[in-house]
């Protein structure tokens, strides 16, 4: 198949070539044709009515010059060296061109060498140039002029004159004549070789032009693809800077992680125990980072930390000496233009941000459920959908759940709780810091709890967390403080207290951020005194951490467009977490005002 598609591309230039031959021959120009002998010419001569040897009116002179190199060898037999037709001149003819360039003439040849003939066979007569004699040699070193011999006549058979070509009129020097391979490869340019080549062998280099060879047209060559190339440089130049903005990006992450590691690995064996307590007992706050301080200390240092920070101080206050009288009471004109029966306030503590709601009625509060058997709902519910369930105008989040890793659904509380007079929930775990409101709207807090010793109390709605997070207690005619000089950890926190009025406080701060890291234990304590506690508890805080008030933004003249998505929502505080608002079990619910507040 390669042979037959080399030999019709051949005869396809042949045809090309033979064809671009007749076009120039048709419009007069010199075109390869192979010379004919003398008898053939003077016959063209007689048929064209002009006698051989002379030219047409008008047609340029022409002069046919041959000269050929006498050889030591002889002649084949039975060939004859042809001869240009017409008179030979014995006399040298010198050299008018050398003369006027100044160069000397040829040597004459020596004695016993072959001398260099030179025939010449004018077309048509010229008039007989001045001949000058050839200088005498003197001496060996002398230069002559050669003789021109007299060549024998050449015979006029066409089969004994080897070819000639004429270009353009003038008479080249005679060689033999080219074969058709070799006119075929003349007249094919330099990228037609290479696209031949290309395909009858498969090897050849690229045009110069950077093009490729188009095998199937078989020697044109394809203009380069300028717009895939410039496509392809644009795509490479993106992706290098895309590249190297990921590198970028990941050393500057591989850093600030290294930079952190180191840091925490400083702190947590450098000489200040304090900060390392710090640390600790932050992450200790976040459920989804407990296991944080385990990768830098060992385990016994971590219980350790986690011990003390369970140890309560108890200051004990005479009641008498804490309850300001009512004429000094800060809050007493404030009540004149509360709205919806509430006071919300900000507080600013040294790392903390904190949102006091002061509910002047305490039976407006209550426990509500994500589900009325919590046992049966296999996750809990967001705070602004159970206000909305509740038709409430207030709530903050409730007691403990299950959140291993953070990663809890809220389906169900753990420890004791109650809701509307009832007990929704008890899984024996009565060793919680419990938090209920009995049926005549007093608040209850206390190390443990169980359901004989609620009912026993009258407790309506309540709901339990961990242990040791109670703030102030009333015994009698004493206020205990609970606190703990060695819990330093900051994170976000819920809290919920009452004063002597019945007042209830119900109080939430931001944390994680750089404005507000959080608040500790001892923090809690002292705002819950600043607004007259007599008794407080800590919620679940963390991620948690929630506290929703109905259109406070109108109400109080806030910036709607700098209100995040959620607190445009009614969420009040400011959340930070790496969800949306947790869905949990339990809240403490503000129902709308009545009637007669």
């Amino acid at each position: 198949m390669q042979n037959d598609f080399k030999e019709n591309y051949i005869e396809e230039q042949k045809k090309k070539a033979a064809e671009r031959r007749a076009r120039l021959a048709k419009i007069g120009m010199g075109v390869d044709q192979p010379a004919t002998s003398v008898s053939s010419q003077r016959e063209r001569g007689t048929q064209t009515g002009r006698a051989p040897g002379t030219r047409p009116e008008g047609a340029p002179e022409e002069r046919r010059v041959q000269q050929t190199k006498p050889s030591a060898r002889p002649a084949p037999q039975g060939q004859v060296r042809p001869a240009s037709q017409g008179q030979t001149s014995s006399q040298p003819r010198p050299d008018v061109r050398r003369e006027q360039q100044g160069q000397v003439q040829r040597p004459q040849a020596q004695q016993g060498q072959p001398q260099r003939t030179q025939t010449q066979q004018p077309v048509t007569q010229r008039p007989q140039q001045p001949q000058r004699p050839a200088p005498q040699a003197q001496d060996a070193g002398q230069v002559q002029a050669p003789q021109k011999t007299a060549q024998p006549q050449r015979p006029s058979n066409p089969s004994a004159n080897r070819s000639s070509v004429s270009y353009g009129g003038y008479t080249q020097r005679r060689r033999v004549a080219p074969t058709d391979e070799e006119l075929f490869k003349k007249d094919l340019s330099d990228n037609e070789s290479r696209a031949m080549m290309f395909a009858l062998t498969g090897k050849a280099d690229q045009p110069d032009d950077g093009g490729d060879v188009d095998i199937i047209n078989m020697g044109r060559i394809k203009a380069p693809k300028k717009s895939d190339d410039e496509d392809k440089k644009k795509k490479s130049r993106a992706g290098v800077y895309v590249g190297r903005s990921f590198a970028v990006l990941g050393l500057v992450l591989v850093f600030l992680i290294v930079t952190l590691f180191s840091s925490v690995f400083v702190i947590a064996h450098g000489p200040s125990r304090s900060i390392r307590d710090l640390l600790v007992l932050t992450a200790d706050h976040s459920s989804a980072a407990k296991w944080v301080p385990h990768l830098f200390l060992p385990g016994d240092v971590i219980e350790g930390i986690l011990n003390k920070s369970e140890e309560t101080v108890r200051d004990v206050v005479s009641i008498d000496q804490y309850i300001p009288d009512p004429e000094n009471d800060k809050f007493a004109d404030k009540w004149e233009h509360a709205k919806d029966g509430m006071i919300f306030e900000t507080v600013s503590g040294p790392t903390f941000k904190a949102y006091v709601l002061l509910v002047k009625d305490p039976s407006r509060i209550f426990v509500g459920t994500s589900a009325e058997s919590l046992a049966g709902k296999p996750y809990g519910d967001d705070i602004f959908h159970i206000t909305e369930f509740y038709g409430a105008v207030a709530a903050i989040n409730g007691g403990e759940f299950p959140d291993n890793g953070g990663g809890g659904t809220g389906h169900t509380p753990i420890g004791l709780t109650y809701s509307k007079g009832e007990c929704v929930h008890n899984d024996g775990h009565t060793d919680r810091t419990f938090l209920g409101i009995t049926k005549d709207n007093k608040l209850v807090v206390n190390e443990g709890m169980t359901e004989k010793r609620a009912d026993e109390l009258g407790i309506r709605d309540a709901v339990s967390f961990q242990k040791g997070n109670t703030l102030i207690q009333q015994e009698g005619d004493e206020l205990i403080f609970h606190y703990q000089d060695g819990n330093t950890g900051v994170a976000q926190r819920t809290g919920i207290g009452q004063r002597a009025d019945g007042t209830v406080i119900l109080v939430v701060t931001d944390g994680r951020t750089a404005s507000s890291l959080g608040a500790t234990h001892n923090d809690m304590i002292d705002l819950m005194v600043s607004y007259g506690a007599v008794t407080a508890g800590l919620l679940d805080g963390g991620s948690s951490s929630l506290m929703y008030y109905r259109d406070y933004y109108d109400k109080y003249g806030y910036d709607y467009e700098k209100l995040d998505e959620y607190q445009k929502k009614g969420l009040v505080n400011n959340y930070k977490a790496f969800t949306e608002p947790r869905k949990i079990p339990t809240f403490f619910i503000v129902s709308a005002e009545t009637a007669e507040n």
